[in-house]
């Protein structure tokens, strides 16, 4: 093991008071940070524990899709849904030996918890106007 130039500083004292949706917007931000870095793994988790975060009985992206007509057309509710949480839940619990995450299935996590907040940062308009710019394309 080689050992790196600088030891990591991190402060012992430090703490951080947190609501639930002040932790799911640094979540979120930090999902889209880490989608612009290729971490789409990071993106994806960050995204998902987000979107697990908040309660929301309005609109949502994954309220609405769990309930796509089409969708339901051609699987169980339970299928789909699993087919929605196929890579967050491989990322959570492990499974098949490998996986392969795109941009996109990033991108979609991101836009479900982004969904689920009621104020949004800077950030998530900007990566707002990406994805509907880029739609067509991921």
């Amino acid at each position: 093991m080689t050992l790196p130039e600088t030891p990591l500083q991190i402060d012992l004292g430090a703490s951080l008071f947190l609501t639930l949706h002040k932790a799911a917007t640094r979540q979120v931000d930090a999902a889209i940070d880490a989608l612009q870095a290729g971490d789409f793994d990071v993106a994806l988790t960050l995204a998902g524990a987000a979107e697990g975060m908040i309660e929301r009985s309005g609109h949502h992206m994954f309220g609405w899709l769990k309930h796509h007509p089409k969708a339901l057309e051609r699987f169980s509710q339970r299928e789909w849904i699993s087919i929605l949480n196929t890579e967050r839940d491989w990322l959570k619990h492990g499974g098949q030996p490998a996986m392969r995450i795109s941009v996109a299935e990033a991108a979609f996590m991101i836009a479900r918890a982004a969904s689920k907040l009621e104020d949004w940062t800077p950030k998530m308009v900007a990566f707002k106007i990406w994805l509907l710019a880029n739609i067509d394309s991921i």
